[in-house]
């Protein structure tokens, strides 16, 4: 058996709620949105192979919650304890971008978590992660064996401190083989019960005690399976500081206990002090809830020397749950109306199961349950608010305009420098000639600016240094996080449970069997400009007779050109189209867009070529100047064996994903027959201009049951907004 005392410094945290949410104070308060956090929303947390997740992702402040600018891109992954199931890029509009993923049937029942970043949120560690349940009914599944586990018992307060001879508010979790568990306990002395308590389903659960200074108290638990179990309760502290925090439905009352005379009490939002307190009685402070906007704030107390003692999250955040009283009927259109202040939200309305997990508020924590602001005050014991200072520089640049693919040029010969080297990123299997460059600093390290079609796939990519003259070796880094911290807690299936699993893996495969798939006819348009806009000049080879060496093609028609030789060297020579100038530099040469050494691109097979392009002028392409440009088209557009022996590399780059067509937010009843959907509405981007009721219209499928409208999203001034309502939906008469 095991007992811990949380503390604000404790640095195992159940909820990541804190972090998320509060405000950033000190260094950060002087530098604000210079963090940013992604906010994901799902259309559930409880899948059965067969469904669909639907996720959708914010990128805000970090400090203010509204939308963030700072990145362009997000980066999405799907991970299970065996690795990962997805990876994905997807470009942020307006902060907000949303995708989806189809469960296939080979997937393990298990644990897994959607997690989601920005480069640049790299820079501090952060990574946002929402905790997902994947049930696979055609695969055998036992649950893990926690029957022998012990139990354990953990207390928290605001402070970390038990204070004596005062009032204090005692948290509990409870947990058996690391799953919640709820249990009815008595906290004793020498004397006997001084106090009932029990935990809810979730684990948790809280009581009062006035202790005496040194007094000895325990947690009585017993009906877990092992007789009685015995909790020593930390001991009081005689001058100890603590805080009482009440939750009423107009005021929060925020009670200073212990040595607090002369101490001051101060809450922050976004950074910055809007409630101070110099504390010279242990009388409550009153603090209105509508005199403060809706969000979640860091409470700080110091002592009279001006120490800081304890920090704690207050909430006053807008989370609304209720049962929608109308009832509504199967296949038929239904309307509810919300009043929504100005904002943008995600709203799914999903069919509920009694095998699904509660879920809750997502602006307020995705991976614990708790019902109001009193739980989420109670629980927030086991979080830590900690001071991170903002690191005094960063190593990942954000992807602020464009997608950006960093590495460290290395020579063969360490007496070659690595400084002020180019190197060209090419993308091929595009039309268009699509590059980007970047020159190298002191040790090698480059960053590359690029755009990519938004395929959602892989994009063959080439790396070349231009430098042919010496032999060079790239190290490119992944701008996805390799190694992730995440904690899969064992998924236990509750055989009670079996009945309900087995009606959705039914629902299922009755909507795959009669899905059809839309064929999305229309190609990706390929909206990236080229890189060299236009060219004077383009000869096709088949237009003309073809002869065994490129020299001599130049030598026949191409008049633009020529072929010289030298010692044995072969090298391109263009005619400058601007009246007195005299080009003085060689021209860059291109293989289907990747730079090829003159000399090797001369021997090579002009059978194998479809087309020159030609530009006459100087060229700049970053830095880099180049007196013209030849640009070679192989048939085959892969470059057609050429060979490079050196400065050259072969990769693939993720695209972006393409921007999804449209919501799920219809069904048509000639489409097919039938319509057993428990997805009934899926709006990722829901935008409300003012302050209004809105109708939020779906329709019902032929599924009756109880239901649930999750409404998650941030106003347009940064506050949170979570609203659940549940309604039912009864089958429809048809006589």
């Amino acid at each position: 058996m095991e007992m811990k005392l949380y503390t604000q410094n404790s640095q195992n945290f159940i909820i990541a709620l804190v972090i998320f949410f509060s405000a950033i104070q000190t260094s950060f308060s002087q530098t604000d949105n210079v963090r940013e956090k992604v906010f994901i929303n799902l259309n559930t947390h409880d899948l059965l192979v067969g469904e669909t997740l639907q996720y959708a992702t914010s990128s805000i402040s970090y400090t203010n919650n509204k939308i963030s600018h700072l990145s362009k891109y997000v980066y999405v992954e799907l991970i299970g304890e065996n690795g990962v199931i997805f990876q994905r890029k997807h470009q942020l509009i307006e902060g907000k971008a949303y995708g989806e993923f189809f469960i296939p049937s080979d997937i393990e029942t298990g644990s897994y978590f959607l997690v989601a970043y920005t480069r640049w949120m790299q820079n501090f560690n952060d990574v946002s992660k929402s905790e997902i349940s994947i049930i696979n009914p055609y695969k055998d599944y036992i649950n893990p064996q926690i029957t022998n586990e012990k139990l354990n018992v953990e207390f928290g307060t605001t402070s970390g401190q038990i204070v004596a001879n005062v009032t204090n508010k005692v948290i509990l979790k409870a947990s058996k083989g690391g799953k919640p568990v709820a249990i009815e306990a008595r906290v004793i002395n020498q004397d006997g019960t001084i106090e009932e308590v029990s935990t809810d389903n979730q684990g948790f659960g809280w009581f009062e005690i006035s202790p005496n200074e040194n007094e000895s108290l325990q947690l009585l638990v017993e009906g877990q399976g092992d007789g009685f179990n015995f909790f020593d309760l930390p001991k009081p502290v005689l001058n100890g500081i603590g805080l009482n925090i009440t939750h009423e439905e107009r005021v929060m009352l925020l009670q200073p206990v212990g040595a607090v005379q002369n101490g001051t009490l101060t809450i922050y939002h976004q950074g910055k002090s809007i409630v101070e307190r110099k504390i010279e009685t242990r009388s409550p402070v009153r603090v209105q809830r509508d005199d403060l906007p809706k969000d979640v704030f860091t409470v700080v107390f110091k002592d009279a020397s001006g120490r800081e003692q304890f920090r704690s999250p207050l909430f006053n955040v807008e989370v609304s749950e209720k049962r929608i009283n109308n009832a509504f009927t199967t296949q038929s259109l239904a309307t509810i109306d919300q009043y929504l202040p100005a904002g943008n939200y995600s709203i799914s309305i999903r069919k509920a199961f009694s095998s699904e997990k509660p879920r809750q508020h997502a602006v307020a924590d995705q991976n614990h349950v708790a019902n109001g602001l009193q739980e989420l005050q109670n629980t927030s014991v086991f979080s830590a608010i900690e001071e991170q200072p903002l690191p005094e520089k960063v190593g990942l640049l954000p992807e602020y305009r464009y997608q950006l693919l960093e590495g460290t040029l290395k020579a063969e010969d360490p007496a070659i420098s690595v400084q002020n080297k180019h190197v060209i990123l090419s993308l091929t299997g595009e039309n268009d000639m699509n590059m980007a460059i970047a020159r190298t600093d002191e040790k090698g390290r480059f960053v590359l600016e690029y755009e990519t079609v938004h395929r959602g796939s892989m994009t063959p990519a080439h790396l070349t240094i231009p430098d042919f003259e010496q032999s060079y070796t790239v190290e490119i880094e992944e701008n996805f996080i390799n190694n992730h911290s995440l904690d899969f807690e064992p998924l236990i299936i509750d055989s009670t449970y079996y009945s309900d699993i087995k009606e959705r893996s039914i629902i299922s495969q009755i909507e795959n069997a009669y899905f059809t798939p839309i064929t999305d006819t229309i190609a990706v348009k390929n909206n990236v400009p080229p890189t060299i806009p236009y060219f004077n000049a383009h000869y096709e080879f088949d237009d003309y007779t073809r002869f065994k060496t490129l020299k001599e093609h130049f030598a026949e028609y191409i008049q633009v050109a020529g072929v010289r030789e030298r010692k044995g060297e072969k090298r391109f020579v263009l005619y400058s189209l601007d009246e007195g100038f005299t080009f003085e530099t060689d021209p860059m040469v291109f293989l289907d867009g990747v730079p090829v050494p003159m000399n090797e691109i001369l021997e090579f097979s002009p059978y194998r070529i479809k087309s020159v392009d030609i530009f006459n002028r100087r060229y700049f392409l970053g830095s880099l100047v180049a007196d013209g440009v030849l640009s070679f088209q192989t048939l085959e557009g892969n470059l057609g064996g050429f060979q490079f022996d050196r400065n050259h590399m072969v990769f693939e780059l993720l695209s972006p994903q393409p921007a999804p067509k449209t919501s799920y937010n219809s069904f048509n009843s000639e489409d097919r027959v039938p319509d057993s959907r428990i997805q009934l509405l899926w709006l990722p981007d829901y935008k409300v201009n003012k302050n209004e009721t809105v109708p939020i219209q779906f329709q019902t499928s032929g599924i009756a049951g109880e239901y649930r409208m999750y409404i998650e999203g941030f106003t347009t001034n940064g506050e949170p907004v979570s609203i659940i309502n549940t309604f039912t939906v009864n089958e429809l008469d048809n006589e």
